[in-house]
Order: structure tokens, then C-alpha cells, then sequence
């Protein structure tokens, strides 16, 4: 696997915003962390995180092409939303681009907006991703704080479940189609934790 840090940020600033490059060191970092907290792989771990949201910045046309050429299956309508498709075009692009052909990392980018497209959906470095994702805006948004106590306590299960039912909301509120994925992960973990509705106030 080619680890190569000063190419991935050649790469991703011809690609991206400077704000989405700016948020992409931000996750990268957020990942490093991370990796102490959960023993994750801590250069897999930045890698994935510098590299989420390689495609994130393109228009809708330019994701459809893409996912077309790496013959990326669309199983449910939602997933050709850029909010969903980026993580699948992500995916294959850096793969394409910079060599990149851990499985966990693809499958962590891949996933990272909750399309199910490879073995490690519900992996923790996956989970971590989602995390570190949110985790590292460009502003500091309301119940960022609490979300981040959890994670870093280490209770991954409940930081996901806060996480997917508060994107939940969020996504209706946008008018953002909810993946399916999104929803069962928020109906799974809520049954296993049996949490109050207290748990998702925000501060």
C-alpha cells in the first residue's frame, strides 16, 4: 500500500475547496487521536481521514461518471445524492489516483455516509470515521461538544447512535433523502442501548 503523505495533499488540494481541505486535516487528525483512544492503526487511521472526502467537491454529473466507470452498484435511489455517492467515488478515486488498496481504509471511506458498499460497515475504524467526520467542521456546531465527550471516553456505540439520530433530524430538516442504512443503524443501536430521550439533548 502506498503511504505517502505530502502526495495525498498535493492530490487532494487540486481536488478539493480549500475549506474541504482544511476540514480533511481536521479529520485526519480528529483519526490520529482517535487511534489511541480505540488501538486503532494510527497511519491507516490518518490516512483515512485525509483521504474521506477526496471527491467530495465534485458536481453531481462528475460523481455519476466516476461511479460509472468503477462500476459502483446503486442500490437504492438515495445513494446517487452527492451527500452518499461522494464516499463510493471517494473511495474508488483514491484507490485509482494514489494506490491506495487497504480494505479497511476503502471500506471506512466508502462508508463513511452510511452507504453499506463494503465488509466493514460497522467496523470501530469505520465508526471512528463517521465520528472523526463530524467531529472536525469548519464551525463548531450545537451538541458538538457533548458528541465529542463520548467519543473520546471511549463509548463508540452510544457516540453512534447520538450521531446517526441527530443526522437523522438533520437530513429531514435539509430535505436530504435518509438511507436506509442511516435509519437501521439509529433503530439497532436504540434498541440495544435503551437510551431516555433525554440522551440526544444537545450541548
Amino acid at each position: 500500500m502506498n503511504s505517502n503523505p505530502e502526495e495525498y495533499s498535493l492530490f487532494l488540494k487540486r481536488v478539493l475547496t480549500p475549506p474541504r481541505y482544511q476540514h480533511s486535516l481536521g479529520v485526519m487528525n480528529v483519526m490520529g487521536e482517535l487511534s489511541k483512544v480505540y488501538q486503532l492503526d494510527r497511519t491507516k487511521a490518518r490516512m483515512a481521514g485525509l483521504l474521506h472526502d477526496a471527491a467530495r467537491d465534485f458536481e453531481l454529473q462528475q460523481l455519476l461518471t466516476l461511479a460509472d466507470e468503477a462500476k459502483i452498484t446503486i442500490f437504492h435511489p438515495c445513494e446517487q445524492h452527492p451527500v452518499y455517492l461522494h464516499a463510493l467515488v471517494s473511495a474508488y478515486l483514491v484507490s485509482k489516483e494514489l494506490g491506495i488498496t487497504d480494505k479497511l481504509v476503502l471500506d471506512a471511506i466508502s462508508t463513511h455516509s452510511y452507504v453499506d458498499a463494503g465488509d466493514n460497515f460497522n467496523a470501530l475504524f469505520s465508526r471512528c470515521l463517521r465520528a472523526a467526520d463530524i467531529l472536525s467542521p469548519v464551525q463548531e456546531w450545537r451538541g458538538m461538544r457533548k458528541l465529542k465527550s463520548i467519543v473520546y471516553a471511549g463509548r463508540i456505540e452510544e457516540a453512534a447512535l447520538l450521531q446517526s439520530g441527530w443526522l437523522v433530524e438533520y437530513f429531514e430538516e435539509q430535505c436530504i433523502p435518509v438511507h436506509p442504512n442511516l435509519a437501521k443503524s439509529f433503530q439497532v443501536l436504540s434498541a440495544k442501548l435503551s437510551v431516555t430521550d433525554s440522551f440526544f439533548e444537545r450541548w
